[in-house]
């Protein structure tokens, strides 16, 4: 899942799209089956292993988050935005965990969830951590969730995390200083 620069023009139905990949030799592990189903972990599938990503923590209304840093300013990690999530099962990522998407500045944002098989929340965040949109984001959909207003960050974690916290718009996301440089 990755910020787009331009939109999409076509909304593609999760299940379509999840059959149509599925006939893709290697697309998620193994031909016609999920890396789930293969027994594998997503690092065989992505450029940047998860365990290789810097990592930090932010919270939200006391709730406290272990993230992985997709920085758009990574000198290090060229399209780890792009990447994002991409392959990951949701066995992969604990109910306190999530990916902080950092930007350079603040516009508005779009996702999307190509090549994500785990359903996602995403909140979008102003520099001063005000959430401005949430959304709940089905697994292998290339339909767009904009912030509507300009955000500085994104926030992703498994679907039903937000809402199960009670986390939503007007919320502030707290992000600590070390988030925003590049790591080595």
């Amino acid at each position: 899942m990755r910020a787009v620069t331009a939109y999409r023009a076509a909304i593609v139905a999760g299940a379509a799209l999840a059959a149509a990949l599925a006939l893709l030799p290697g697309c998620f592990g193994s031909p016609g089956g999920t890396n789930a189903q293969a027994g594998r972990s997503s690092d065989a599938l992505r450029r940047y292993s998860l365990g290789t990503l810097p990592t930090s923590t932010v919270t939200i209304d006391g709730n406290t988050f272990r993230v992985w840093l997709a920085q758009e300013f990574d000198p290090n990690r060229p399209g780890v935005q792009e990447e994002g999530l991409m392959y990951v099962q949701p066995a992969e990522i604990a109910d306190d965990q999530g990916m902080l998407f950092v930007f350079s500045d603040e516009q508005v944002r779009g996702f999307w969830m190509r090549n994500t098989i785990t359903p996602l929340d995403i909140a979008f965040a102003r520099l001063d951590g005000t959430i401005v949109k949430i959304w709940q984001m089905p697994a292998l959909t290339w339909q767009t969730f904009s912030s509507v207003e300009p955000a500085l960050f994104a926030l992703e974690v498994k679907q039903g995390t937000f809402a199960r916290l009670g986390v939503q718009e007007g919320d502030r996301l707290m992000v600590p200083d070390q988030a925003l440089v590049p790591a080595p």
